[in-house]
């Protein structure tokens, strides 16, 4: 049966997932040909075929997991502009203070300026300035002392028309300061709304995956769901193979043994380690991070899948060229989508635990020609 339904849904996906891969300029065709992918995508994580009446149950709250985790990953990305909004408002916020300050403080100079002026200029008029002039004697000491008072009364009016100016400055900087803060508390107070309702989704996706793990799965319905999990993705990695890739992968083969870790974190379950009782073996390795971590690309190469696939959660698939694939599964943000190109060490996801994991990390593969190779072979470990 899962020959024949492979079959079919390879005829069904051959056309289109090529281009896709490829990235080709979009034409008038894009829209359905990413219709068309959804819609195997949908038929890979929901068609009945796959499933025995005992998973049927697990089905539909899976479904409930993965809308969990697309309102966890909107939720993730709108926590983070918040946050940098926030510090945007703090440093412009600063910036402001600082300059309230100083305007403070030329205003203070200015007055002083200005009350001295003043009683300079109160001692130069009336009848002792009347005198200064009729005792002297010099016409040139009398031309001066008359442009000096010119000069000085002058320079007064400037002085309060800069007085002036630093308080139509100050007052628009405090306007400022109050919009500011106003800003500030708006988009504070948005952050605590958005991070309890996170907590909120977290606490309700925990709740599913615990009444997933209630079921007691015997040995033979867990061996045989992680057989089908593993069948998905078979099926889409065969899909993804029809295309012809433009990418030369011998700069990727050159760096085996150099690449860095997609995650920082303990492998908590490595390579052809066994799993299901015994009966099937690992064929990534499984990396512990803290929720949120950046995920990066471990080479550059172009990102051919990033969708939640049942299984494996949200998933991206990095194509590196000469049929190299790296996987990276259960990552709560997608940042990159199908076509875009990625450099070695370019942010492509937020670790996590889509998909109905229970502890937060990355699950990686390295694939070459749809074989499972050791990740720990490619990856730097001094």
């Amino acid at each position: 049966m899962h020959s024949s339904l492979l079959l079919r849904l390879s005829s069904l996906a051959l056309v289109f997932i090529g281009a896709v891969a490829q990235g080709q300029t979009p034409d008038p065709k894009t829209d359905a040909t990413a219709k068309q992918l959804q819609e195997t995508v949908a038929r890979l994580n929901a068609l009945d075929q796959w499933f025995s009446e005992a998973e049927k149950k697990r089905t539909r709250w899976l479904a409930d997991i993965r809308r969990q985790d697309v309102d966890i990953s909107h939720l993730n990305k709108e926590v983070k502009v918040t946050t940098q909004d926030l510090a945007k408002l703090r440093a412009e916020l600063k910036d402001l203070i600082a300059e309230a300050q100083e305007l403070k403080l030329q205003q203070q100079t200015q007055a002083l300026h200005i009350a001295k002026h003043i009683g300079a200029a109160y001692r130069l008029t009336g009848q002792d300035f009347l005198k200064q002039l009729l005792n002297q004697e010099s016409p040139d000491t009398l031309d001066r002392m008359m442009r000096y008072h010119r000069q000085f009364s002058a320079s007064r009016l400037d002085l309060m028309a800069e007085y002036k100016e630093t308080l139509a400055q100050l007052a628009k900087t405090n306007v400022a300061l109050t919009d500011r803060q106003s800003s500030l508390d708006g988009r504070r107070a948005d952050l605590q709304k958005e991070q309890s309702t996170l907590a909120a989704q977290r606490t309700e996706r925990s709740r599913l995956v615990a009444a997933l793990e209630a079921e007691q799965e015997t040995k033979e319905e867990e061996h045989n769901r992680l057989i089908r999990d593993r069948e998905r993705l078979e099926t889409l990695l065969t899909q993804l193979r029809t295309r012809a890739s433009e990418l030369d992968g011998s700069a990727f083969i050159a760096a085996r043994g150099a690449l860095l870790m997609p995650v920082q974190g303990r492998v908590r379950h490595a390579f052809g380690s066994p799993r299901a009782d015994n009966r099937l073996r690992w064929h990534g390795i499984d990396i512990a991070a803290p929720q949120g971590s950046p995920v990066t690309s471990v080479f550059r190469g172009r990102v051919v899948f990033a969708d939640w696939l049942r299984g494996f959660g949200f998933l991206t698939i990095v194509d590196h060229g000469s049929d190299y694939l790296t996987l990276y599964g259960h990552v709560d943000v997608l940042h990159k989508k199908v076509g875009d190109l990625v450099e070695s060490g370019e942010i492509i996801a937020d670790a996590g635990n889509s998909g109905g994991q229970q502890d937060p990390g990355v699950y990686f593969e390295v694939r070459f020609r749809g074989e499972p190779k050791d990740p720990i072979g490619w990856i730097d470990r001094s």
